[in-house]
């Protein structure tokens, strides 16, 4: 799965229509390609990208779990 660079607006763009019909990078439940991608974001993405910006709140709820 490339999504481009995801400090970018296009990168971002291809992850957001990637997450339209999914929860997750990989499978059903937080995976490392989650914690992956995640990584790779430079922060929230803008409120138009909604399915990024719902997969990165979710992601970013497990941050005390990584820990």
């Amino acid at each position: 799965m490339g999504f481009g660079d995801l400090k970018s607006p296009a990168g971002l763009q291809v992850l957001n229509d990637y997450l339209a019909d999914k929860s997750y990078i990989e499978g059903y439940v937080p995976s490392q390609a989650d914690v992956a991608v995640f990584e790779a974001v430079s922060g929230p993405p803008p409120a138009d990208l909604f399915h990024a910006l719902r997969w990165y709140n979710h992601i970013k709820s497990y941050e005390k779990e990584k820990a």
